[in-house]
C-alpha cells in the first residue's frame, strides 16, 4: 500500500504569509493547495473615499511593486475620466516602472531564488563552491553587489517621484513633480551605470552578446565560451538539479501590457499559449468557491470582497482569477512569449515553462528593460521642454480598468465611482494569477498544478518544491485580502 504523506511547508523568505500543503504517495506529490494566510482588506479600505485617495493607499498595498499599484491605480482613473497624459509624462512613468521592475528581479534571482543552491543540502554537486561564493544570503559576492546595485537604480526614482517605495508623483494627467536638467543627466547616468555594472558582473560579457542569441544551440555556445556568468552558472545548476523537467503547469500566460510608447507598448496586452492572441478584458473573471470570500459576482467591477473565514471547503485569502474560465500564469516569460521573442520561443518549444525557463527568463529581462531606458532617457532629454501634466475633467459617476504589467506580470484595477466617491474597488495581482487556488470547476492554480507530480527527493528538506514554487517569484501580500505563529514543518500520515 502506498505510503502517503502530508507535509505543511511555510514557504517564505521575506513576508511570511504563504503555506503549500502538500500530499505525498510514494515520494510525489499527489495534491497541492497555495494557502493565503493573511486578509488585509484594501478593497474595503477604498469604498466611500475620494477616488485621488487610490493614488496614495494602493502604493501601500506593497512595499516591492507600490508604483506599479500607482501606474495601475493611475490608468484606472485614466480611464475613468477619459484622460491620455502627455507623451513626455509616459517616459518618466515608463523609467519609474522599470526601475522598480529591474531591481525586483535581479533581487529575486541572486537573493531569494540562487541563494537555495548555496544550502547545505547542495554539498557534493559541482556548482557547490560557486554558489556559496555567489548566492550567499549577505556574504555572497554577487549577493553584496545586487544590494549595491539596486540601491543606485532606485535613485532614478528618487529624481523622478521624490522617493521609494510608495511614491505618488503619477495623477490623472500626468505627473505632479518635475525633475530638472541635472537630475535627468544624473538619470541617465545611473541607467548607464547600471548596464556596465550588469554586463561585468552578471554577463560577464556584453548585452550585444546575449541579444544574438535565437536558440537553445546559441544558448549552449554562450554558456560555453562564458561559463563564468551567471546565465552560466545557472545553466550548469539547472542541468544537475532537473531545473529544465519539473515546474510545468502548462497554462497560457496573461500580459496586461505596459510601458507605452509613441506608437505601442513595450509588453504588449495579450494572452499566450504559446501562440499569441489580443487581450479580451470581459474574459477576465474572479472565482471564490475555495476562498474565504462570500461569493458575489465573478466580474471584477462588480464583485465584492466579503470575507468569510468558517466558509465551507474554503482555505485561503487568495481569490482564483480565469481567462475565459481557465488559469493562467504571468511573469517574465509570458512577456518574452507575448514580445515573440525567437530566443525564448525555442527554449519554450523544447522544455515548456519549467523552472529553467521561467527563471532564466527573469534572471536576463533586466538586459532588455534597460536597453529600452536608455531609448527613454535619450527622448526625454530631447523633448525636455514638452509639457508633463494635462488638468483632468473629473466626473461624477464613472468608472475605469487600470491594466499594466509589474515586475511578477499581470496587475489591473478595476474602479467605480459614484457621486465622487470610490463605490467599489478590486485589485488582481499577478501573485493572485499564479498563486490561485481551485476554481468552481476544480482546476488548480498555476503553482498548485506545477507541483502536482513532483518528486520530494527529501521531505525534511524539500528543496524541489521550492525552486518551483520561487520560479514564479511569489508576494503574497499582494494576494491575500490571522496568521498563525506555527511555522513548523509538520508532517500528518
Amino acid at each position: 500500500m502506498a505510503k502517503k504523506v502530508e507535509l505543511q511547508i511555510p514557504l517564505n523568505r521575506v513576508e511570511g504569509d504563504l503555506d503549500i500543503h502538500v500530499t505525498i504517495e510514494d515520494g510525489v506529490i499527489t495534491d497541492a493547495k497555495s494557502i493565503g494566510t493573511l486578509y488585509r482588506g484594501f478593497e474595503n479600505i477604498l469604498k466611500g473615499r475620494d477616488p485621488l485617495d487610490a493614488l496614495v493607499m494602493t502604493p501601500r498595498v506593497c512595499g516591492i511593486c507600490s508604483i506599479s499599484h500607482l501606474s495601475a491605480a493611475v490608468k484606472a482613473l485614466e480611464d475613468a475620466y477619459e484622460i491620455t497624459p502627455p507623451i513626455q509624462a509616459v517616459r518618466f512613468r515608463n523609467l519609474s516602472i522599470l526601475c522598480e521592475n529591474i531591481q525586483s528581479d535581479i533581487k529575486q534571482v541572486f537573493l531569494m531564488f540562487m541563494a537555495d543552491f548555496a544550502h547545505d543540502y547542495y554539498q557534493g554537486y559541482s556548482f557547490y563552491d560557486l554558489a556559496k561564493r555567489y548566492y550567499t544570503p549577505f556574504k555572497g559576492e554577487l549577493a553584496r553587489e545586487v544590494l549595491n546595485a539596486t540601491k543606485d537604480i532606485l535613485k532614478i526614482i528618487a529624481y523622478i517621484g521624490g522617493q521609494w517605495p510608495h511614491t505618488s508623483h503619477m495623477v490623472p494627467g500626468g505627473l505632479n513633480v518635475l525633475a530638472d536638467d541635472l537630475e535627468i543627466f544624473r538619470i541617465r547616468s545611473l541607467i548607464l551605470q547600471f548596464k556596465s555594472w550588469y554586463e561585468n558582473k552578471v554577463l560577464k560579457s556584453s548585452y550585444d552578446d546575449f541579444f544574438r542569441l535565437k536558440s537553445v544551440k546559441d544558448l549552449e555556445k554562450y554558456v560555453e565560451k562564458f561559463p563564468e556568468s551567471h546565465l552560466g552558472i545557472f545553466y550548469k545548476i539547472a542541468k544537475e538539479t532537473d531545473l529544465f523537467e519539473i515546474g510545468k503547469c502548462g497554462y497560457g500566460f496573461i500580459n496586461f501590457g505596459s510601458m507605452e510608447l509613441d506608437e505601442n507598448c513595450l509588453i504588449p496586452r495579450s494572452f499566450c499559449s504559446p501562440r499569441k492572441e489580443d487581450l479580451d478584458i470581459s474574459k477576465i473573471t474572479e472565482d471564490v468557491t475555495y476562498a474565504w470570500y462570500e461569493r458575489t459576482s465573478l466580474d471584477p467591477m462588480k464583485a465584492k470582497t466579503r470575507p468569510n473565514v468558517h466558509k465551507d471547503g474554503a482555505y485561503s485569502f487568495t481569490k482564483a482569477p480565469r481567462y475565459n474560465d481557465m488559469p493562467a500564469q504571468t511573469g517574465a516569460l509570458g512577456e518574452e512569449l507575448a514580445l515573440e521573442n525567437e530566443f525564448f520561443l525555442d527554449l519554450y518549444e523544447q522544455y515548456g515553462d519549467c523552472v529553467f525557463v521561467r527563471e532564466f527568463a527573469r534572471m536576463v529581462r533586466p538586459i532588455r528593460y534597460i536597453h529600452f531606458m536608455e531609448k527613454e532617457i535619450e527622448k526625454i532629454i530631447a523633448n525636455k521642454d514638452q509639457e508633463l501634466y494635462i488638468k483632468p475633467k473629473y466626473k461624477k459617476n464613472a468608472k475605469g480598468i487600470g491594466l499594466t504589467h509589474a515586475a511578477r506580470g499581470a496587475l489591473g484595477h478595476w474602479i467605480k465611482i459614484k457621486d465622487h466617491k470610490i463605490e467599489n474597488y478590486q485589485i488582481i495581482s499577478p501573485t493572485t494569477w499564479n498563486g490561485s487556488i481551485r476554481d468552481r470547476d476544480g482546476n488548480f492554480g498555476p503553482w498548485e498544478k506545477a507541483l502536482i507530480g513532483l518528486r520530494i527527493k527529501d521531505r525534511e528538506n524539500p528543496m524541489e518544491l521550492g525552486h518551483v514554487i520561487r520560479s514564479f517569484d511569489p508576494c503574497l501580500v499582494c494576494s491575500v485580502h490571522f496568521i498563525g505563529s506555527d511555522k513548523k514543518v509538520t508532517f500528518k500520515g
